[in-house]
């Protein structure tokens, strides 16, 4: 809002400059947008927050201005006299209040014999320094006090009230009223106005109807002060797409204590300007006045606040000058609340009062001390396999993403994993936000569907974060780390090697690789079962004779409902179950001392025994001297029955303790070959 310099000085002796009282309000937290000359009057456009309605005033403005400066601050006698005041409930006007919610008090005043013309040069003046044209002396009044004093008021031509009565009331279904700008607005039962003993007069609180509007014809006039439902007026602007300078206060919240003080203050301009005078005792309908708040300080709640130590002379120094009344008791203070501080309902808003007549640059910067409690102390076993996972990962060449907690309902639907262990939001922001996941996959799937539309070739993601499922035994939600990676697209080709798709080996191969660096001995990849993974390329991988994660092939109906129409490969592993058998300690051994010989040998077997036994079988016979079982060769064709496959396999030989000859190694790889072909039924090759 806007705010006169000039007019400021009506309230305090303002011996300082433009600048520095604009330092000022700038220190108590009003920001000041800019600055203006208008006819030689400084005009300040101030940036009012929506919980300070008491500053959409220049008496507002000047009650900050006078805490921070310390200059004392003087109201006009009308105004002094008459706060907190209530007048009789009859008067010259009967007023019938039908909404006393929407309207919780109205204050009416029947002037006379009033000479409605042009207003004088320094009120014209006064309201163009705030934006607004001048209409005549009884309109420009009423918009004087709003300004002045933050309380709407309106002026009603006494004589075209029908029955001269005041009825505020919600609107009829079917009404209609022309306001003062010209256009007919069609009500409803959702706006409140103000009517006479037939029609509408005016949309309460927010503009005044044509029919009873002031003309130069105008002799009696009713003035009208009142308070109304902020939530009420909120609606009924949105409704008619309607807005005011009353409205905007109205909106926010108005000084129930300045009510019959701004009529009086309009009274006696309208006498002095329009030669008016007050014709019997004013009405006023509704509820009585409320009583002031009073509040109890702890002074050692402030120390704890703020961090810092300031004397209770001080803090009771700055209520006083917030006009707080403060009434000191041992190591407590007492305040009493103006009516125009509706912001000041708590301990903690004092405290606040406080900081900012203090001064928040007197406030000295310095690190507040912590002490960690033990539920948020994090073990440092999972902080350093989470940093070693990035670093051998990244060095892999995969990329980390970082997604959302919240998601879907229908995201975790697509996987086709269980619903009945989600833990849902009760009050979401969105469809899109209303459970935390269970899963990484969810999000790794959404991740690279967007990636594979902005045409990346080559997508190899992993993903450090929690999931969230409900523990049905206990009632409570649990938050478990996971690691999930995913896979897709084509591999470019080098020297060695032809372009070719990413497949299930290359993310068996990223898992062994974590799996070995992170120390995890006796790990196992066998076949399982997932929902989202197809039958035949679904595995697990089993640590500590737990299953700790799964990794596989996306089942391409699951993939299509992430809009993906190539291959992919994922996997999910939990961090709290690959701790159990993860070591992070390095251990180095010596250069094998003897040499190591190798034998191919090639089987043929049925497709379904999994890789891992005929693995067992080998380590097993060989027992320590088997080193390594390395794969070259996996074949299904014509040449082999259905139903079979063709395995070679290289396995390396070597003792730590001497030198094998031929006839060692040959001897021990008869009992392996022997081994295959009895327990599995292979046939060598």
């Amino acid at each position: 809002m806007r705010v006169s310099f000039d007019w400021l000085k009506d309230f305090l002796e303002l011996k300082i400059e433009a600048n520095k009282a604009q330092s000022f309000l700038t220190m108590t937290g009003l920001e000041i947008t800019s600055i203006a000359d208008i006819d030689g009057d400084h005009v300040m456009e101030i940036e009012v927050t929506p919980n300070r309605p008491d500053c959409l005033s220049v008496l507002g403005i000047a009650r900050e201005l006078s805490a921070a400066s310390g200059i004392p601050i003087k109201y006009p006698d009308s105004v002094k006299k008459n706060l907190m005041k209530k007048a009789g409930a009859k008067g010259g006007v009967k007023i019938e209040i039908l909404d006393k919610h929407a309207c919780p008090r109205y204050v009416g005043c029947i002037m006379k014999n009033v000479k409605v013309e042009p207003s004088p040069k320094w009120l014209v003046q006064r309201l163009n320094a705030m934006g607004v044209r001048s209409v005549n002396n009884v309109v420009d009044i009423t918009n004087y006090v709003l300004f002045e004093l933050g309380q709407p008021l309106h002026a009603f031509d006494l004589d075209k009230l029908d029955q001269k009565r005041i009825v505020v009331r919600r609107a009829k279904k079917g009404e209609s009223i022309v306001t003062i700008d010209g256009i007919t607005r069609a009500l409803n039962p959702n706006v409140l106005v103000i009517a006479d003993a037939v029609r509408p007069v005016a949309v309460a609180g927010i503009m005044g109807g044509k029919d009873t509007e002031i003309t130069a014809e105008t002799k009696n006039i009713l003035i009208e002060s009142a308070c109304f439902d902020p939530v009420v007026i909120r609606k009924a602007c949105r409704e008619l797409g309607l807005a005011s300078e009353s409205s905007y206060r109205f909106e926010r919240g108005v000084d129930q204590g300045m009510i019959f003080a701004s009529s009086i203050r309009a009274q006696e301009l309208v006498k002095e300007i329009a030669s008016g005078r007050a014709a019997g005792e004013m009405s006023d309908a509704g509820s009585g006045i409320e009583k002031e708040k009073e509040i109890t300080l702890s002074l050692d709640e402030v120390a704890r606040i703020l961090g810092i130590d300031i004397s209770p002379e001080r803090i009771k120094d700055i209520f006083k000058k917030l006009n707080l009344n403060p009434i000191k008791k041992k190591n407590h203070i007492y305040v009493t609340i103006p009516s125009y501080r509706q912001d000041l309902s708590r301990d903690i808003d004092l405290i606040e009062e406080i900081a900012r007549l203090y001064g928040y640059d007197n406030v000295p910067a310095r690190l507040p001390s912590f002490t960690p409690q033990k539920i948020y102390q994090l073990e440092k076993k999972t902080v350093s396999i989470e940093n070693e996972i990035r670093k051998i990962l990244c060095g892999m060449g995969l990329n980390e993403i970082m997604t959302y907690s919240l998601t879907s309902r229908n995201t975790v639907e697509r996987l086709g994993i269980p619903l009945e262990n989600l833990v849902s939001l009760k009050n979401p922001m969105s469809s899109q936000q209303e459970v935390m996941r269970p899963s990484l996959l969810s999000e790794m799937l959404e991740v690279l569907n967007w990636n594979l539309n902005r045409k990346n070739t080559l997508l190899q993601l992993f993903e450090l974060n929690k999931v969230y499922i409900m523990n049905k035994e206990t009632g409570q939600a649990e938050e478990k780390m996971h690691l999930s990676i995913g896979i897709c697209g084509n591999k470019p080709g080098n020297w060695k090697e032809k372009p070719r798709d990413l497949d299930f080996f290359d993310l068996k191969g990223i898992i062994e690789i974590l799996m070995g660096s992170l120390g995890a001995a006796g790990y196992r990849i066998e076949k399982t079962t997932h929902p989202s993974l197809k039958e035949n390329m679904s595995t697990t991988v089993n640590a500590g004779g737990k299953a700790c994660g799964v990794f596989g092939e996306v089942k391409e109906d699951v993939a299509r409902r992430f809009d993906i129409k190539k291959k992919v490969y994922a996997a999910e592993i939990s961090l709290d179950d690959l701790l159990i058998c993860a070591n992070l300690k390095k251990t180095f051994t010596a250069l094998p001392k003897y040499p190591s010989i190798k034998r191919d040998i090639a089987i043929l077997l049925d497709d379904i025994i999994d890789a891992s036994v005929i693995y067992d079988v080998i380590k097993e016979e060989a027992r320590e001297l088997v080193k390594s079982v390395d794969v070259f060769d996996l074949y299904k064709g014509q040449q082999i029955q259905e139903g079979k496959k063709s395995l070679a396999y290289t396995i390396e030989y070597r003792s730590d303790e001497r030198t094998l000859n031929d006839k060692e190694v040959n001897d021990i790889h008869k009992k392996v070959q022997d081994a295959l072909t009895k327990r599995l039924g292979a046939q060598i090759r």
